[in-house]
């Protein structure tokens, strides 16, 4: 007699490493009624998700989210990156929500911020995107890429 495999652990562990893989420890939603605080929730979300790619050393031809001189800015297609005010007309919220498979889908490596995190971009540069001038509005890479 043949006992039947059972697969649903190691597909409960494969689930949950992936789940783990989607998860950042360094993402912090914005609470419903306060103002987001660029400091501690947008900071850590660009710094997480986007300035490995989207900064002046990996793509020096590029946007990059390392400061927010650097940030507002159009897009090469001429498209603002942050328009505050208005996330519908802001081409971050645009990368961040388009489907994966889509050009302008951001981030290009890695998992995106969670939706919560996407909610707090969204109600920050609906809020006036406050990017704060000098070391506090400043954003280092947590790496960069080798080619």
């Amino acid at each position: 007699m043949n006992p039947q495999p059972n697969f649903s652990t190691p597909l409960l562990t494969f689930g949950f490493v992936i789940a783990l893989m989607h998860a950042s420890p360094f993402e912090t939603v914005a609470e419903e009624g306060d103002p987001v605080s660029f400091t501690k929730t947008i900071r850590p979300i660009l710094r997480e998700k986007c300035t490995h790619c989207r900064n002046k050393k990996t793509l020096p031809e590029r946007v990059s989210f390392e400061s927010a001189k650097q940030a507002f800015v159009k897009s090469k297609g001429g498209l603002p990156i942050i328009v505050p005010g208005s996330p519908e007309k802001s081409y971050l919220m645009l990368s961040l929500t388009s489907a994966r498979v889509h050009e302008n889908a951001m981030p290009m490596v890695g998992p995106r911020p969670t939706v919560g995190g996407i909610e707090s971009i969204r109600k920050w540069i609906r809020e006036g995107a406050d990017w704060p001038k000098g070391l506090r509005g400043r954003i280092r890479p947590t790496f960069y890429p080798t080619v």
